[in-house]
C-alpha cells in the first residue's frame, strides 16, 4: 500500500509532513504482512490507521524537522479504510481463485477432509500469493511497540546505495575527511554486489559502517538520502 506522510502534532494532531520527492516515495512505499483478521479489525477504525518508523528512520526524519523548521514532531504513516479493506478483497479474491481451481482437479476436500488422491494432486500445484515481508500497521499507534524480523538481502537496495554514493564521490558532495572512508565502503558493496553469491553478513556490515560515517559528517541530506537504502541492507 501507498501511505501518506504525517506528523503528528501536539496540538492539531496530524498533519502532512513533506519529504524530498524521491525520499518520500521510498518512505510511503509499505507492505502489509498482517493476517485476515487483524486487517478485518484495522478496515473497522473511525481513530485512523497508522505505522510508525523504525526508531532509526524515525530519529532522521525528527531531525530534519528541527533543522528545516525548528520543529520536532513524529513521523507515521496513514493509511485509509478503504486501502485496507482493498487488500482484504484481493485475499479473499485469491483464495476464491485457489479453491475453484482446485474443485476443477476433483479436489473437493468434502467435509474439510481430503483423500489420499486429492492430497497427491495438491501437492504437484504451486500458488504463489506474493511477497508478505515488510512493516506492520495498527490502529491508534500513539504509543505502541512492534518488532519484526527479515531475511534474506534486498538487491535492489543494495544497488540504488552503490549509485547513490558513486554520484555523491564523483559531484564532490562528500567531506573530504569522510570521502576516503566512503570509497573504501563503496569499493567493499560494489564487490559483494558483482559477486554471484553476494555474502549478506558483510554487506550489513558495511551498510553500519556507512550509516555511522553519514551520521557523523556534517549536513544531512545524504544520509536521509542514504537512510532507507541502508535500513534495507541491515
Amino acid at each position: 500500500m501507498q501511505g501518506q506522510l504525517m506528523a503528528e502534532n501536539p496540538i492539531n494532531g496530524p498533519i502532512p509532513f513533506f519529504a524530498p520527492p524521491d525520499m518520500a516515495e521510498l518512505l510511503s512505499d509499505f507492505e502489509v504482512r498482517q493476517s485476515v483478521p487483524e486487517l478485518m479489525q484495522l478496515a473497522q477504525s473511525t481513530t485512523g490507521i497508522y505505522s510508525h518508523f523504525p526508531a532509526n528512520i524515525e530519529h532522521t526524519l525528527m531531525q530534519m524537522m528541527r533543522e528545516a523548521n525548528g520543529v520536532t514532531m513524529r513521523p507515521a504513516l496513514r493509511f485509509s479504510t478503504v486501502q485496507v479493506q482493498g487488500v482484504i478483497e484481493k485475499v479473499r479474491s485469491r483464495v476464491l481463485e485457489w479453491a475453484l481451481d482446485l474443485e476443477a482437479k476433483g479436489v473437493l476436500g468434502e467435509g474439510m477432509t481430503f483423500t489420499q488422491q486429492e492430497k497427491q494432486t495438491v501437492q504437484q500445484q504451486h500458488y504463489h500469493f506474493g511477497d508478505v515481508s515488510g512493516s506492520q500497521i495498527q490502529i491508534g499507534s500513539n504509543s505502541s511497540n512492534q518488532t519484526q524480523t527479515q531475511t534474506g538481502g534486498d538487491m535492489a537496495a543494495l544497488s540504488a546505495l552503490i549509485e547513490l554514493l558513486r554520484d555523491a564521490i564523483q559531484q564532490g558532495r562528500i567531506e573530504a575527511e569522510v570521502r576516503d572512508e566512503l570509497q573504501a565502503e563503496l569499493a567493499t558493496l560494489q564487490a559483494q554486489a558483482a559477486s554471484p553469491k553476494p555474502k549478506w553478513a558483510i554487506i550489513k556490515a558495511t551498510a553500519g559502517s556507512i550509516k555511522a560515517v553519514l551520521e557523523n559528517a556534517a549536513g544531512g541530506v545524504l544520509a536521509a538520502q542514504a537512510l532507507p537504502y541502508l535500513t534495507a541492507l541491515l
